[in-house]
Formats: structure tokens, C-alpha cells, sequence
């Protein structure tokens, strides 16, 4: 009798077991794309690929977004994104974090027709063929011009009555935005002196010298940017470079240069963005400035799907999508140029080895400083 009614019991936990062991394998089935209610982004990765510090990050800041968009009623208008790693004919929008040549390529293939592509980056990313702009292309940052234009702001609020000389190659399509910004701002006070090929560039600096400057705008490749150096210090004149900071040996003393990253890498609100992926996903960034520029592309895609009644209205969604936070800068899309509005560029003195800021500017982007490729 005992016997019988334990024979019983173990037949029954028996088969409840079996019933729980069914569940998870249903659980994994599950397809929140299938599903319809999530929609999957592609992302591509910084040089490098996912497993370096850069890559992890960038996926740590999507992943705070999706929790933090998860966690709402509504989620984004009544969707969720799903972040993939392999590009499938279901994806909404693409996001690169690649630059130079790879991150054009990216931008020429998405940008003419679609999906929805966005650059975490975009400095040297032509976002322009012919005489408009990529209809489905969109970048964070502003356009390579917005260099020049800092440093002529420097010089027209902190240099007044002082004359900067602006040395440029024309045969450099990556510097002539930045020449392009300078002048913009110092109108009819100076003109570019064109470093043509086989000019020599002592020659070139004498001819400039001799007509009364008190500095000069270095528009040149790292090299010659060092030989002016050299001169400019022998003389006690003050050189600004457009070279990007990473390009700048730290042996150039008192050189002047401009950067739009600076702004976002060494934001004091970096510290909440790192709380705010903490919660979310239990892993402090490695990078934390890479990973608020993750959140705030995805914020911007996501502000754009709020906007739109049909996902495949994204793009006009884009154009006109509130704005949104990167660090402590609040951001606002530019329908002209598919880029953002009031980002902040800063100029640095190298000072002991190290870049310190001296201003910085915020700067709206314009088509006339982008790189034609």
C-alpha cells in the first residue's frame, strides 16, 4: 500500500520534470522579429572587429538602450530594436562605426537607397553626391570643415588684430573643407597661400613671412606641419594645425589644434553613461565615450521611428526626429545635411606632452565643409 502510493509520487514528479524540461526548448523558439514587434538593426563594429575594447563598448551602449527602451510600456512606438551582428533583408537601419575608405564604402552602398545607414563618426564621411545629399545617410559628427572653422573662431575671439597665414595643399580633398571653414570665418581678412606640388616650402614660408604675420594655419600633411613648427617657434610665431590630434607629435610644443571628439571623450557626464550601462547590463565600459555614441545614435533612430506612422518612413523620421543627448551635449538633427546641430569643437594648446583646452565652439554643420569624394 505504502509502496503503491510512492510509485505514484515518483511518476508524478516524473512527468512534471519532463513538462519543465520542455519549457526553456520553447522559450529559445521564440522570435521577437518573427513576432513583428521587433525590429532588427544591423551594426557594424570599429576597426578591429567586436572583441576589442572599442567593439565591446559600442555593443554595451546599444544593449543599455534596448533595456532602457525594454523597460517602457509604449517601448519605441510600439516596437523594440534588435541589434544584429550579420546583415539580414528584415533590417530596418544599418549603424558603422567604421571610418576612412571602408566607412565610405558603407555609407555609398546604404546611402543611395536604403536601409536607413547612420556613422557613430562621420568627420571624413562624404554624406553628399552631386548637388544633395545621400537620401538614407546620416552621421554624428560634423563635417571635416568644422576644424577650420573652430580655429578661425579662436582667432577672430582671442586674436583680434592678429594676422594668421593659411598654408594649404590643393590637391588635398581631405584638408580643403578645413581651409574652407578658416576663411569662412575671417572673411575678406585673408587668402589661402597654395603650396603647389614642387614648391619648396621654405621658399613658401619666406614669401609669407615677408608680408607681416603674427601666425600661421598649417593645412599640411604631418611632416611639413613639423618643419613649420620648427620655423614658427624660431621666430616666435604661433602655429595652428588641422591635423587631427592623434596626428601631432607630442614634441610640438605650443601648437594649436581642433577637435570635435575631445568634447565627447573627456565629457564629465561620461560618468553617468557609465552608471547608466551598468545598470543595464552589468559590464562597465571599457570605453565610455564610445559607448554614449552608441546610445546616442540608436536615440536617434529611435526618436525617429516615434515620429513616423510606417517603419518605412525611418528616413523622413530622421530628418525631423527630436533631439537627443551625446555626453552633455544635446543634439538636434539637420535635415539639410543628415548630420547633427550644435556639437561642440574645442581647441587645444599642446602644453608639456598633452593637449589642454583653451574654448570651444559649438558648430552647426554646413555643406560647403564637407569632403568631396
Amino acid at each position: 500500500m505504502r509502496s503503491g502510493r510512492f510509485l505514484k509520487c515518483a511518476l508524478e514528479v516524473a512527468v512534471l520534470c519532463v513538462l519543465l524540461l520542455a519549457v526553456p526548448s520553447q522559450a529559445t523558439s521564440y522570435d521577437p522579429v518573427k513576432e513583428g514587434w521587433a525590429l532588427p538593426v544591423y551594426v557594424l563594429p570599429p576597426e578591429g572587429g567586436w572583441d576589442t575594447p572599442e567593439g565591446r563598448s559600442v555593443w554595451c551602449g546599444l544593449m543599455a538602450y534596448g533595456e532602457k527602451t525594454a523597460g517602457t510600456r509604449a517601448g519605441i512606438g510600439g516596437y523594440e530594436f534588435e541589434f544584429v551582428r550579420d546583415f539580414d533583408k528584415d533590417c530596418v537601419a544599418v549603424i558603422s562605426f567604421l571610418e576612412g575608405r571602408r566607412g565610405n564604402d558603407v555609407v555609398k552602398a546604404y546611402g543611395r537607397q536604403g536601409p536607413v545607414v547612420v556613422s557613430g563618426f562621420g568627420e571624413d564621411l562624404g554624406l553628399r553626391e552631386g548637388k544633395g545629399v545621400l537620401p538614407y545617410a546620416f552621421a554624428l559628427d560634423l563635417p571635416r570643415g568644422c576644424v577650420g572653422s573652430a580655429l578661425g573662431r579662436y582667432v577672430k575671439a582671442y586674436r583680434k588684430g592678429e594676422r594668421f597665414a593659411p598654408l594649404a595643399d590643393p590637391l588635398d580633398i581631405y584638408m580643403r573643407p578645413a581651409v574652407n571653414g578658416f576663411i569662412y570665418e575671417l572673411p575678406g581678412d585673408i587668402a589661402p597661400f597654395w603650396v603647389q606640388v614642387g614648391m619648396s616650402l621654405d621658399a613658401a614660408f619666406r614669401e609669407i613671412r615677408a608680408g607681416g604675420v603674427d601666425g600661421i594655419a598649417s593645412f599640411l600633411n604631418a611632416s611639413d606641419t613639423q618643419y613649420l613648427w620648427v620655423k614658427c617657434k624660431n621666430l616666435g610665431l604661433t602655429l595652428l594645425s588641422s591635423l587631427p590630434l592623434w596626428a601631432i607629435s607630442p614634441s610640438l610644443e605650443g601648437i594649436l589644434a581642433a577637435d570635435q571628439g575631445w568634447a565627447v571623450d573627456n565629457d564629465p557626464l561620461l560618468r553617468d553613461v557609465t552608471l547608466e550601462v551598468f545598470d543595464a547590463v552589468r559590464v562597465r565600459p571599457e570605453c565610455p565615450g564610445m559607448a554614449a555614441r552608441a546610445f546616442a545614435v540608436a536615440s536617434w533612430l529611435g526618436n525617429a521611428l516615434k515620429l513616423v506612422d510606417k517603419v518605412s518612413d525611418l528616413r523622413a523620421g530622421m530628418e525631423k526626429a527630436a533631439s537627443f543627448s551625446l555626453g552633455s551635449q544635446t543634439l538636434l538633427p539637420d535635415p539639410v545635411t543628415h548630420r547633427t546641430r550644435g556639437r561642440k569643437v574645442t581647441v587645444l594648446k599642446l602644453i608639456n606632452g598633452n593637449f589642454v583646452p583653451l574654448c570651444e565652439f559649438r558648430l552647426n554643420p554646413d555643406s560647403a565643409l564637407e569632403v568631396r569624394l
